[in-house]
């Protein structure tokens, strides 16, 4: 009886945020997604918080490795392109990353960002006004 209490207290400690956590590890695991990509995408979420400075600076870091250069940079520019104008969080977020990166990644993304120009252009006409009917395309989308 003891070990059926003991696990109905762990059952009980354990939050929302706790299971959307191992959910999305679980996901990362069966979409092979590797762990900068893992990075980027809970960077650039629908959180209504922004990515913490100790994930954007490993993100930052990952920049200066070819290999996690190369999976970070496509994640970003995936979440401009891909996305409807209602998860207009996850576009403002990916922004927000690049714009890091470019102040404290490697140079390269410097280069990387001037070669997709033409991607982040298209993002100064975004618009999207929500159900309380608010712009949402006028919190900074360049």
């Amino acid at each position: 009886m003891d070990r059926l209490e003991s696990l109905g207290n762990q059952l009980s400690q354990i939050t929302l945020y706790d299971i959307k956590t191992m959910y999305n590890q679980a996901k990362n695991i069966v979409l092979n997604v590797s762990e900068m990509e893992a990075k980027v995408r809970e960077a650039t979420n629908e959180d209504p918080w922004g990515a913490s400075s100790t994930l954007m600076q490993e993100i930052a870091q990952g920049t200066f490795n070819f290999q996690n250069f190369n999976e970070i940079m496509p994640c970003i520019y995936s979440r401009f392109m891909e996305k409807e104008a209602s998860q207009w969080r996850q576009i403002y977020k990916a922004l927000q990353l690049l714009e890091y990166l470019i102040k404290h990644g490697s140079e390269r993304v410097v280069d990387d960002a001037r070669a997709h120009v033409s991607t982040i252009k298209i993002l100064r006409n975004f618009h999207f006004i929500d159900e309380k009917a608010k712009d949402q395309g006028i919190n900074g989308l360049y």
